[in-house]
């Protein structure tokens, strides 16, 4: 569940305690316009928030594991606004550690749930000042429940949902709507909405064999992928307070979106994904956009960026998470140097819309979450 973590292969000493920016001398030239952005990062032993300026090219980071708490082992990691939730689990009891990460105002709720051989959580979510949980019950069944919770006096409601589903995919919320996707007895995939005011479910959207992504766009609305075999979608967006359907645009697109939230976004006409690699390469992923209007798709090559980087500092690195931002144009990527045995190091990777990388910005700590702007 937890959000590109890479920390697989570092059960090994602290990292550095002071970071920086190295420019690469080969680097192609561009009008290089950084953007502003923050991000979520690790290292062996803590969990950071690091805030980049643009203009200064200046980053201030903080230790969220000495300053609040956050469990370097924590299970998921979700944003509401400037806000970002850490969930956790230790002696049979969910925690949760909120952060504003533009105030630094925080919130804790330890323990807020105990497990019990009832039910079986699946994931967790968060509205503003509610906490859901998809669960199994009874536990050891394939039954789908929704839990309500309100972690200030423990008060919840509890909705079941499916029978005996194949399988449950991670959650997203906006604007008073829980959105979850999920595979039913069938073999079809499902969307259930949720109305988080009214605690009842709005409306269950049933995809049969196609596989859906659920996004929110940059206006606001709801956004879904549907993959129908064959390199063959359709977008359908939706309006985030009726449901109405407001487009659907048929497109070709020779790439797998996985079910649940789309790792990506749209802005305008143009879908920004994470283009994952076909196997063996020894690059996982990278980014890549599509232009619905004319059809056309652009992966950035990142393998090449990858050796480039690579041999300038002489160390294996692989790609831990991805984000676009529209206002500069840019796409960050996180990065690790995988092969390091005594540091946990990484880095951002600021790579322009053309795909040349315009910046690269060292950290002593692995970056695996942007917080969205």
């Amino acid at each position: 569940m937890r959000p590109s973590h890479f920390l697989g292969f570092c059960l090994i000493l602290l990292a550095f305690n002071s970071c920086s920016k190295d420019s690469a001398p080969g680097i192609e030239q561009e009008e290089v316009i950084l953007p502003d952005f923050r991000l979520i990062g690790e290292d062996a032993s803590s969990v950071y928030q690091y805030s980049y300026d643009g203009s200064s090219q200046t980053g201030v980071e903080a230790n969220l594991t000495q300053n609040l708490g956050v469990d370097p082992l924590y299970l998921t990691l979700r944003q509401v606004g400037e806000v970002v939730s850490f969930y956790s689990f230790a002696s049979n009891r969910f925690s949760l550690i909120q952060l504003n990460s533009l105030t630094g105002q925080s919130a804790a709720f330890p323990d807020f749930y105990t497990v019990s051989d009832e039910r079986a959580i699946t994931w967790g979510a968060n509205s503003e000042d509610l906490i859901f949980l998809g669960y199994y019950s009874p536990k050891g069944s394939r039954d789908f429940g929704l839990r309500t919770l309100d972690p200030t006096d423990g008060s919840f409601t509890d909705l079941p949902i499916a029978l005996n589903i194949q399988q449950a995919y991670a959650p997203l919320y906006h604007r008073q709507r829980l959105m979850f996707t999920y595979r039913d007895g069938s073999g079809a995939y499902k969307i259930g909405i949720f109305n988080t005011e009214s605690r009842t479910l709005m409306v269950t959207l049933d995809f049969n064999s196609g596989i859906p992504n659920i996004l929110i766009d940059d206006l606001g609305n709801i956004g879904i992928m549907i993959g129908l075999g064959n390199s063959q979608f359709v977008y359908q967006v939706l309006d985030i307070e009726t449901l109405d359907l407001l487009s659907e645009t048929p497109f070709t697109l020779e790439v797998f979106l996985p079910p649940g939230p789309l790792q990506g976004s749209v802005f305008g006409s143009t879908l920004f994904y994470t283009n994952f690699l076909a196997q063996p390469s020894e690059v996982p992923f990278g980014p890549a956009y599509f232009n619905f209007e004319t059809n056309t798709n652009f992966m950035i090559d990142i393998i090449e960026i990858i050796r480039q980087v690579e041999d300038e500092t002489g160390t294996e690195v692989e790609p831990t998470a991805i984000r676009y931002y529209e206002e500069t144009e840019t796409f960050l990527v996180g990065y690790a140097h995988a092969d390091l045995r005594e540091e946990v190091e990484g880095g951002v990777l600021v790579i322009s819309k053309t795909g040349l990388l315009q910046e690269r910005i060292a950290l002593p700590f692995v970056p695996t979450f942007f917080i969205r702007p």
